[in-house]
């Protein structure tokens, strides 16, 4: 008998294991109660509409929903022990891993978590005018928000596997032969949502930020957002299905969109790009540049933190988990992973930095003391303050050379650059002189140098790092993170250079010392705030910002190169590197912008942040730039790339697949 993976459930379902998605609301589940009587109370409606949130948190700020949007791009590859390097190395297939953790894309799950999104949105549309306990103005703002909320998972999944089934009711029956929608249908129905969400919230006057729900700005930044990728990816009069934007330009509309945002929303840049990423600024109700995002609550063992359990069951009726590469922690803490993903190994892999890095790093939770004792002078050193940027016990993503060598071009006239990239890993206050292999170590321990290392500049650095600090270069020298400096072909190393004593004191003598485990590592995610209770950062309370001012300037340029030419695009992209200059520098770029312009802001300002490689996919750029950039998937990426596959357990819970593309039918994308 076939495993049905059910992309539609019944509405009691819901009822079983949802959380609130902020401090704002926290859903009582009701037991013994019908879905009738209890969203005909304002209680009850209030936990429906905060379900319909809950399910971002299994997305964004995680490791698996990190992979499908940012690993198979031009920015990042896989390190030593990533747990989806099928994503970069485009090995990817249907089949359908569950909770498989080694190497999991994690589609059958995204595919079930998103499906059950949208089936407690369309419960929340269903009941929400039926509710009389509840006055016009709330009413107005809850079907702004489950509006929004449908658009936004729709949204992710037709950008993710094309065309898909759509659901626009609420479902009562399970469904066994649903049909794939066209993607322009899905784009127009996600542009009714959208606008239908806009209206519902200036009707409710609901435009601010708040408690991070959706409001009439967020709908707007979505709305440029969801025009610019229809129209770079079907084409800018794709759209037919929804009349109201039949045959028009939509370029035009995502600009237009774009800029109501810029003068509008209240959104404002700091001057200084490093506190846009402060934990002092982490709430997106208190970011200044952010217009909307994924909340999280700084108590990560309250269940608001934390996704609903999956609605499939097991043989005892018990509602299963999502992989721990959804949940991190399980259902017990939830949170943001991203401090974790962008950071090198821990103890950075060597003896050279004194006792398996024990003489100036320091793992609290394993050491039980947050000291480390100076060698020299005998004084024990308090660190945890200084452990975050250190690195963790795994690799998960560092940057492909080409990201590396567009942020150096960068560093003399941009903060972001800086504000960017973990070029160097320093010890704490305390610790000079303790490392007996670098008996100079003042502040630096670990150096990556964007040079080539058999340079002439490069053997004089080395020479002077000797006593100093680990130095490790771009290519070249005695340690290379990369094997070329050219990026099409620069991969990771994978150890030292084979020779066990390059200064006579055998201070490299391990193999994960290699560019895959020790590079310069992507910090505006960590936290610059202590935990006690959690001094190794396992998980953070930041919440994830999802749209901010900064995009909007580029939706705008991009927009630009099509409406009014790469000019006035170029006028836009530099409106924004001057806010983003350094004090008394020249940041702006001469010339007229092009795609190429666009894709290479987007790079500098939006690394990391689960764009890239959907932005790569609606410019129709994807495998070009992944030949020329990252090495990891060159060699195996084709055009059936540009879509996820259907997860194997769909493909087999249905009664009516077919082979090949066919009206009414379900089938698998080509190529899988």
């Amino acid at each position: 008998m076939k495993k049905k993976l059910y992309i539609l459930l019944a509405v009691s379902a819901f009822m079983l294991g949802t959380s609130s998605c902020s401090d704002f609301l926290d859903e009582e589940n009701k037991v013994g109660e019908t879905a009738d009587l209890t969203y005909s109370t304002a209680s009850g409606l209030q936990g429906l509409v905060a379900s319909c949130y809950s399910y971002s948190r299994g997305w964004y700020g995680k490791e698996a929903g990190l992979g499908l949007s940012e690993m198979g791009s031009d920015l990042f590859l896989y390190g030593y022990d990533n747990k989806q390097k099928s994503l970069t190395s485009y090995n990817v297939s249907a089949i359908s891993l569950d909770n498989n953790t080694a190497d999991n894309a994690s589609l059958d799950h995204y595919w079930e978590l998103f499906y059950s999104a949208v089936d407690v949105c369309n419960t929340a549309l269903y009941y929400i005018p039926l509710n009389t306990a509840i006055n016009e103005t709330i009413r107005s703002q809850y079907m702004g928000e489950a509006h929004f909320l449908r658009a936004f998972y729709y949204f992710h999944m037709v950008n993710l596997w094309g065309a898909i089934p759509y659901n626009g009711e609420r479902q009562t029956a399970i469904v066994t032969d649903p049909t794939r929608t066209p993607e322009e249908v899905i784009y127009s129905n996600i542009l009714t949502d959208l606008d239908n969400s806009i209206s519902e919230f200036q009707t409710a006057g609901y435009m601010t930020k708040a408690d991070g729900r959706a409001h009439y700005w967020a709908a707007k930044a979505l709305k440029a957002r969801v025009l610019l990728y229809a129209a770079s990816w079907l084409g800018k009069n794709s759209i037919t299905t929804n009349t109201a934007y039949a045959g028009k330009d939509l370029h035009a509309l995502a600009q237009a969109e774009a800029e109501a945002v810029i003068g509008g929303s209240g959104a404002s840049f700091y001057s200084n790009y490093e506190d846009t990423w402060s934990m002092n600024n982490e709430e997106i109700a208190n970011n200044n540049e952010a217009i909307w995002g994924v909340t999280y609550s700084q108590d990560l063992k309250t269940p608001v933190n934390c996704i609903p359990k999956r609605n499939r069951t097991d043989t005892s009726g018990n509602q299963m988990d999502y992989n721990t590469l959804i949940t991190r922690t399980g259902y017990t803490r939830g949170g943001s992973t991203m401090l974790l993903m962008f950071v090198s190994l821990w103890n950075n892999g060597a003896s050279d930095l004194g006792g398996n890095g024990k003489e100036v790093f320091v793992r609290p939770l394993n050491e039980g003391s947050y000291y480390v004792t100076n060698t020299k002078t005998g004084e024990n050193v308090y660190v945890a303050d200084h452990y975050s940027p250190y690195g963790r016990g795994f690799t998960r993503y560092l940057p492909s050379a080409y990201l590396w060598q567009l942020l150096e071009k960068n560093r003399a006239t941009d903060q972001r650059t800086d504000a960017t990239l973990l070029s160097a890993y320093t010890i704490a206050k305390g610790l000079e002189g303790s490392s007996t292999k670098y008996p100079l170590m003042q502040d630096t321990a670990i150096y990556y140098c964007p040079l080539n290392g058999d340079s002439p500049e490069g053997r004089a650095m080395q020479a002077w790092a000797k006593d100093r600090y680990r130095i490790q270069f771009l290519h070249g020298g005695d340690i290379p993170v990369f094997s070329s400096g050219d990026p099409a072909t620069a991969l990771p190393t994978e150890a030292a250079k084979p020779i066990s004593d390059i200064y006579g004191d055998n201070r490299y003598n391990s193999a994960n010392i290699g560019g895959w485990c020790s590079y310069p590592g992507i910090k505006k995610f960590l936290d610059n705030v202590f935990n006690p209770e959690y001094p190794t950062h396992d998980i953070s309370y930041r919440d994830a910002i999802v749209f901010r001012l900064a995009e909007m300037y580029l939706i705008k340029a991009e927009c630009q190169i099509e409406t009014e030419g790469g000019t006035q695009a170029m006028a836009t992209i530099n409106e924004l590197r001057k806010v983003r200059a350094i004090n008394g520098k020249d940041n702006t770029l001469s010339g007229s912008a092009t795609i190429e312009t666009i894709l290479e802001e987007r790079a500098i300002e939006l690394c990391g942040e689960q764009q890239r490689w959907f932005d790569l996919k609606r410019t129709h750029t994807l495998v070009d730039r992944v030949k020329k950039y990252n090495p990891q998937g060159s060699g195996q990426i084709k055009d059936v790339h540009y879509l996820r596959p259907i997860p194997q357990a769909q493909i087999d819970a249905v009664t009516n697949y077919s082979a090949t593309e066919a009206e009414g039918m379900f089938w698998q994308n080509t190529g899988y």
